[in-house]
This record gives structure tokens, C-alpha cells and sequence, in this order.
């Protein structure tokens, strides 16, 4: 069985649904030292605890919004700055520049393993946290216990929120507030088409499919004039991920009206959801998608696609400059988008800075807000430099509209982009992109994780597609109910 996350189980023990005994041995194991957790449990109740405090519930007052730090302010505590491990030179770089220009103290170290869990651990230690990376389900997981600070008082606040994509606004709000800042903005599920095989198949741009029953003819046709064997590589891959097929079955489902999950995020999983699942296993029985892409990880999906040998795949739209990159790909030149035309392709991913709460004084609340607004919005000259740096040198998207429309931006893209991909195609992908509402539930992260090991049952006929379809609804529901509030 998959390890719960420490935010679940303090809200089960919460919740009388967990001992005191289970929830210390069961957050050990996790990775969290004792006496941490015995601290929080012996001030008496874990919602009375010393923040980072573990209450379902948060009050929504909000004081005053705060002024930026002035020329004299006291630096000398140093901010603390976590991320990812992705090209790490560039953060290192942008953090020494934010110092620079405020005469700021902010030490940035990449975490390597799992940096979620990791940054969970600091939250429930309270170990020292200014900035961190997070992504949508996780800044609202965060937000619950209140180990994230929102962004209602910082100075710029509003200006942030007018500048962005609608769902990019959508999918970092929680409770009418804002709790992020956009580090990337992708769309996970972008439909990637290789040319060199759609040419042959007498499928020229404009007869791109417009949706994804179109696709799957497409692909179908493909398969049955033997111009590619599986002309379809899935967003099924499962292995070192949390995201594959369950993702795939999200972002379809939203893009064709099928409802997992109604406007409340309780479960539907109407006769459209089971639908697309029976579509899956056929497209497996045709041969139109090969087994082996339930054995790849993230970057061997990446790399296989790019290799040329498939038509049609759902992948991060900035991998699109990967694909038509001469040292990755003997078609470099040969891979395009599929715009957006009778309905919206895939789903809003991103990278999101969030701003731990560590009982902070106005003081130091303010030079958070200065560090994370510097990453994720405007430097001191109010340009958007690291979205706009990120756009160039790794064609990452970002979350306000402004930086495709920067003239270094388009130069930088249309440097590697070829002539069958413009701006307008990305565009059209970028300003169409859903947010998946369930991600802001409490038992979203339960639900995927099981989603991720019954799907490929269902796609691989190990179990019946009706069983398996009941079975993710009947799961949902239970959670739905265990997690409800008052």
C-alpha cells in the first residue's frame, strides 16, 4: 500500500480516524523525527499547536496588505530559498541578481530525492523556509494546515493577478485567495505531431485532428495503411511518476466534457468517463499503442517520441523545442503542435513558488514577498526577468500572457520552432488550458495514487474496464465522505 503524506495523517488522527500511537509510528516511518510530532500532539490538540499547525479549518481575516521593504531594511537573516533540481545554474544566477539589486541575504540550495516530502518534513519540524517550489495540488494541500502564507497582503498582489492566464489565476486561488506565484506554466497533454508520418498519411496542418476522437481515427488510419506500426505513444508511462495515466485520464475527461467529478468535486464518473477507459483498452487490442509504454519513465517517454517513430503524442508543450532539437531527435524540424479548435487539449501543470509560514513578523513577511515576487512576477525594474529568462533559454511558458508577447521572447522561440508550429498555435493551447478542480480536495493524492496502478489493469486487460471504472467511483466516494467538512 502507497505511504499516506504527512498532512493526511495528521488531519485522520485529527479526525478521530488515527491513534495517537498509529499516527507517531506511522509519521516516523514517513520520515518525520519523533520528537517533532510529540511536540505538536503535547501542546493538546494538534489545531492548537504552534504554527505550522495542522487545522482543516483556517480563519480567513486578513490584515492590512504590507509596504515593500525599504533601502534600510535589516537583512541580515538570511532568506532561505529550496527548489528542485532543474538547471539549478540558472536559480543560483537569478538569486544572486535578486541580492544584488536589494541588497538581500537569500541562500538558495537545490534538494535532491523526493522534494515534496522533504519540504513537507520541514513544514511539520518548522525547520527555516522562506521560498519553496510547489505544484497546484500541493500549494492546497499546504494551504489546509496553514504552512504556506496566501499572497493577499503582499504590495503587488493585484497587479500579479491581472497579468496572468485565467486558469493559471484559477489554479493557484484557494478560498477567494491568492497562495502562489507562476515559476512555469505548461500544458501537460499538449498533442505533439510529427510530421514526417502525418505527410504520408496525407495529413497536412490543416488536417490536424480538432478533437480527440479525431486523433484516435487518425491514429487508426495510420496503423491500418502501414505507415507506422504504433502511431500513438499515451501519456501512460508509470514508472518513477505520479502522473501518468491518471493525468491522461484526467485531462481527457476535461477536455471532452466527460465528468469524473462535478463543479462540487464530488464523483460522477458518468457513461463518457467509461467510454474513454473502453476506447484505451481497444486501442491497446488494435495495436495502435504498444504495451511498452507502461514499462517508461518521464524522460525515456520523451526521448521515444522524439525519435520519430510514432505520429501523435500528448506531451509538455515546452518539450516541443526538445523534439526539434538536432541533438535529440533525427526529425529535428518535423514536430508540431495541435492547436486548439473544437475543444481544449490536456491540462495546466506548473512549477509554483509558495511562501512558507513561520510566524512571521510584518517585517520579514515583506522580504518574502520581495523574493518571491522577484521570481514569480516583476524584478526592480517591474519587468518579468525570470519568466521572460526561463521562456528563452528553455522555452518554459509562463503564467502571464505578457512574455510570448515580449519581442526577445518570440526571437527566441522562433530560433528553434518550425515553420508548421507558430506562437498562435501555442498560444491558442496555453489560453485554453483547464484547471482540474479536484486537485484543491483533500484526498485528491489517495485517489491518484490508486488511479495510477488500476488504469493500466483496466488498459491491459488484467481487470475488466466496468470493474475497475466502478471501483475508482466507489474509492472516490468513501474519500469524498472520510474528508468532508462541516
Amino acid at each position: 500500500m502507497a505511504r499516506k503524506p504527512i498532512y493526511q495523517l495528521f488531519a485522520e488522527y485529527q479526525r478521530g480516524l488515527l491513534s495517537r500511537r498509529d499516527l507517531i509510528k506511522r509519521a516516523a516511518a514517513a520520515g518525520v523525527a519523533t520528537p517533532a510530532i510529540i511536540n505538536y500532539l503535547d501542546a493538546g490538540d494538534v489545531a492548537a499547536a504552534p504554527q505550522p499547525h495542522f487545522s482543516l479549518t483556517k480563519s480567513v481575516a486578513q490584515a492590512a496588505a504590507l509596504s515593500a521593504p525599504g533601502p534600510d531594511a535589516d537583512t541580515s537573516d538570511s532568506l532561505i530559498f529550496r527548489g528542485w533540481n532543474y538547471l539549478p545554474d540558472i536559480v543560483i544566477d537569478n538569486t544572486s541578481k535578486f541580492n544584488a539589486a536589494y541588497n538581500e541575504t537569500a541562500d538558495y540550495q537545490t534538494v535532491t530525492g523526493d522534494y515534496i516530502g522533504i519540504m513537507e518534513n520541514f513544514h511539520i519540524s518548522n525547520q527555516p523556509l522562506d521560498l519553496a517550489y510547489s505544484n497546484p495540488a500541493t500549494l492546497y494541500r499546504w494551504s489546509i494546515p496553514g504552512w504556506v502564507h496566501d499572497y493577499e497582503r503582499w504590495w503587488n498582489a493585484a497587479d500579479a493577478k491581472a497579468a496572468m492566464y485565467p486558469g493559471v489565476l484559477e489554479s493557484m486561488t484557494i478560498n477567494d485567495q491568492l497562495y502562489g506565484l507562476p515559476y512555469f506554466v505548461s500544458i501537460r497533454g499538449t498533442i505533439a505531431a510529427n510530421n514526417s508520418i502525418l505527410e504520408q498519411a496525407g495529413i497536412t496542418t490543416d488536417l490536424y485532428p480538432k478533437t480527440w476522437a479525431e486523433l484516435y481515427d487518425q491514429a487508426r488510419q495510420i496503423k491500418a495503411e502501414g505507415i507506422a506500426e504504433t502511431p500513438l505513444l499515451p501519456h501512460w508511462f508509470t514508472a518513477g511518476v505520479w502522473f501518468g495515466p491518471s493525468w491522461a485520464y484526467l485531462f481527457e475527461c476535461l477536455n471532452t466534457g466527460a465528468v469524473l467529478f462535478d463543479e462540487n468535486n464530488l464523483p460522477v464518473f458518468d457513461d463518457n468517463t467509461l467510454a474513454i477507459l473502453a476506447n484505451w483498452r481497444a486501442l491497446l487490442e488494435e495495436g495502435v499503442v504498444s504495451e511498452t509504454v507502461f514499462n517508461m519513465g518521464e524522460a525515456d517517454y520523451i526521448d521515444a517520441f522524439a525519435q520519430g517513430t510514432y505520429a501523435f503524442s500528448p506531451q509538455q508543450i515546452y518539450d516541443l523545442k526538445v523534439f526539434n532539437d538536432p541533438n535529440r531527435s533525427p526529425l529535428a524540424g518535423q514536430f508540431s503542435a495541435v492547436p486548439v479548435a473544437e475543444q481544449p487539449w490536456g491540462l495546466i501543470d506548473e512549477g509554483i513558488y509558495a511562501v512558507p509560514n513561520r510566524n512571521d513578523s510584518d517585517e520579514k513577511l515583506a522580504r518574502k514577498y520581495r523574493l518571491g515576487g522577484f521570481f514569480g512576477y516583476q524584478d526592480q525594474d517591474e519587468q518579468l526577468f525570470v519568466a521572460k529568462r526561463w521562456a528563452i533559454e528553455a522555452a518554459l511558458n509562463s503564467g502571464y500572457t505578457a512574455v510570448l508577447e515580449d519581442p526577445e521572447v518570440i526571437a527566441a522561440y522562433e530560433a528553434w520552432m518550425p515553420e508548421s508550429l507558430s506562437l498562435d498555435a501555442l498560444n491558442s493551447i496555453l489560453n485554453a488550458g483547464q484547471f482540474p478542480k479536484v486537485w484543491q480536495t483533500f484526498w485528491w493524492e489517495e485517489w491518484n495514487a490508486t488511479a495510477m496502478t488500476e488504469l493500466p489493469r483496466a488498459i491491459l486487460g488484467q481487470a475488466p474496464v466496468e470493474e475497475v471504472h466502478a471501483n475508482l467511483k466507489s474509492l472516490a466516494e468513501e474519500l469524498a465522505e472520510r474528508y468532508a467538512t462541516s
